[in-house]
């Protein structure tokens, strides 16, 4: 590594080109991808969160966060009927899949 700053590269890139990895970081991100399948699945974020035991201030948090806890994403989930499953991989290849158990994570059971 080279010790250049990613901002200062960043910086030197057009207006046009920063808003587009801009628009990408933010599809990208995790509380987008749960807030989509809420939708999709028809559920409003009142749902979501008493479905959880969480507030819906605590699920639009979740929706708009940049990073966000492994066991929210797994209560998030369970409240819809979903499960969450994440695959480590090492730079050889290598995978590892964790399924995380939602009773561990939720202390009310809330099925749909």
């Amino acid at each position: 590594m080279t010790g250049t700053d990613w901002n200062d590269l960043r910086a030197e890139l057009p207006d046009d080109v920063r808003a587009e990895l801009d628009a990408k970081r933010e599809a990208r991100r995790m509380g987008n991808a749960l807030a989509e399948l809420r939708k999709a699945t028809g559920l409003t974020q009142q749902d979501v969160a008493r479905r959880a035991a969480m507030t819906q201030n605590t699920v639009s948090k979740i929706e708009h966060a940049d990073d966000v806890l492994v066991s929210s994403i797994v209560r998030y989930m369970h409240s819809m009927g979903g499960s969450v499953e994440l695959v480590l991989k090492t730079p050889d290849g290598n995978m590892q899949r964790v399924d995380f158990d939602p009773k561990v994570y939720a202390r009310h059971s809330n099925k749909p």
